[in-house]
């Protein structure tokens, strides 16, 4: 999947920001009689009530009907797109709604066309009414792009929300919903990485993914000096439809709590809660066969967990040469995300992507999420361009038609989660062959989250494999970082192993336990 098709609207956006910053944008330009603000929406009916019971409603009535592919015709200018003219489509800053109304939020609506084909109808409530934002051509320049036929309606793809999320004064761009159930977001400082969907289906299955879409969205008009913004979507897809709400609070760390119901039409033996993609190219773990003058390529180095036995697990990102799946068992889980450790500019050394200043995200569930696992996919890549790392909370049972099947949980787009003060965690990892080039070494720096770190005289080291030799085991301070370095060497077996690592103290966990995978080449 090609990662920058996502940023593509936010990208032609922020090319005329004064910002400079890859989801800024700085305040409206004043109105003229040449180029009035269009209006962007009727006025709302009488009888358009709204509600969230009303939603899962409409979903549900939608589950009880056979599944029929939306009608997603586009005129042939814009279905055939490019890139560089797709992103010539500029959305109007005086055309944001909200833009003159005191409000906390304002809106774009992003034009079809090129990869974002797909239509969404968009709805506006207020005081419990929903009325739709209608299609103007006028909310646009189109600069070097094609104009639209006269008296088409060609309509949306999504909606990107600004707010002066950084500065009392700029409205930045921080979250965008475009694409099948894509979204994403960035806290204060952050620049756009990872995605975020609203369901997985059947990933990694032989026979094919299915990817599910939100067909319409309804977006609640916030009061003045409210933070706080409510979205709704309908789900549509083969197998099952869904009601979910976002609530949404952007701040130092841009916090959603997302609400799910879904209608099955036919058994979901393969479902994906809390689905995160992401990039990872390679790393100080894995750079074969990369001549590239950055020391490090990727949006998240790890997939770091918290689970019901209250063990903090990292497990660094790697490139495989072959697709790599991994399942965490776990009957309870109290968190999992898809991290970024990596937070200066020296550790990529990349200029227009800042990688140091993508964001974080981490899953709460809301309410106990039992029987299941954590799921990782690893794909192979050799440009960045593309998303090849995958993870979601799998459940270990099917999801049956007859009755909906709820889930709740809470994301924060973040810098780094943050593990109990005291805990050591792994800073960095690194990889290479050893001294006589006679055995792989692997090193890795633990360093306290908060605080200082335990007498060193009472930690022990624990490295385990399932298959292959560990040998050479040291663990020395490094006041460096203000930590502890640990050290193994490792003599392969022609098979995939895993390792397993971590800090003891008087035979408690001292450390979060790392883990890591080896495969042969």
């Amino acid at each position: 999947m090609d990662r920058r098709a996502f940023l593509v609207a936010s990208l032609a956006a922020a090319a005329s920001s004064a910002s400079g910053n890859a989801f800024a944008q700085r305040g409206a330009s004043p109105d003229t009689p040449e180029n009035p603000a269009p209006d962007i929406a009727a006025p709302p009916p009488s009888n358009n009530a709204f509600t969230w019971d009303s939603l899962k409603s409409q979903a549900r009535a939608l589950a009880e009907r056979p599944f029929k592919e939306a009608d997603d015709d586009l005129p042939a200018q814009f279905a055939d797109l490019n890139y560089a003219q797709f992103r010539e489509i500029e959305y109007r800053r005086e055309a944001r709604l909200w833009r003159d109304e005191g409000l906390a939020f304002q809106l774009d609506f992003l034009h079809r066309g090129a990869l974002f084909k797909e239509r969404v109808n968009i709805f506006i409530v207020e005081n419990g009414e929903a009325h739709q934002v209608a299609y103007n051509p006028a909310m646009y320049n189109f600069r070097q792009a094609p104009q639209p036929p006269e008296g088409v309606d060609i309509g949306f793809s999504g909606f990107r929300v600004h707010n002066p999320i950084n500065s009392p004064n700029v409205w930045d761009e921080f979250l965008v919903f475009q694409g099948a159930t894509y979204f994403r977001a960035v806290g204060q400082g952050q620049y756009y990485g990872l995605s975020a969907r609203g369901l997985a289906l059947k990933t990694g299955d032989p026979d094919g993914e299915e990817f599910p879409r939100f067909t319409t969205f309804w977006i609640e008009k916030p009061e003045p000096g409210e933070e706080v913004l409510n979205i709704y979507a309908l789900l549509d897809s083969v197998s099952t439809t869904g009601a979910y709400r976002f609530v949404v609070r952007p701040g130092r760390d841009t916090v959603i709590e997302v609400t799910g119901e879904l209608f099955p039409r036919q058994p979901l033996h393969h479902i994906g809660l809390a689905p995160l993609t992401s990039m990872f190219l390679f790393g100080p773990l894995n750079r074969t066969g990369f001549n590239d003058y950055r020391p490090q390529v990727h949006d998240s180095d790890g997939l770091q967990m918290l689970t019901g036995n209250n063990e903090w697990i990292w497990r660094p990102l790697a490139n495989y040469p072959t697709l790599q799946s991994s399942s965490f068992m776990d009957p309870a889980p109290r968190g999992f995300g898809l991290v970024q450790r990596a937070r200066d500019f020296q550790d990529f050394q990349d200029l227009e992507a800042r990688y140091e200043r993508r964001p974080s995200v981490w899953i709460e569930p809301i309410g106990t999420w039992a029987n299941g696992q954590v799921e990782l996919l690893e794909i192979p890549t050799d440009k960045e361009i593309h998303d090849n790392i995958v993870t979601f909370w799998r459940p270990s049972y099917d999801v049956t038609p007859g009755a909906p099947y709820s889930f709740a949980y809470r994301m924060r787009w973040t810098d780094r989660p943050k593990a109990p003060a005291g805990s050591l965690y792994a800073a960095d990892s690194r990889a290479g062959r050893n001294f006589h080039d006679t055995s792989n070494l692997y090193v890795i720096d633990f360093i306290p989250e908060e605080g200082t770190l335990p007498a060193f005289d009472g930690l022990s080291l624990e490295v385990s494999a399932n298959h292959g030799a560990i040998k050479g085991q040291v663990l020395q301070p490094n006041p460096l970082v203000g930590g502890v370095r640990a050290t193994f060497l490792f003599e392969p077996e022609d098979q995939l192993t895993e390792f397993r690592v971590r800090l003891v103290a008087d035979g408690e966990p001292a450390s979060e336990t790392w883990l890591y995978r080896w495969v042969p080449e």
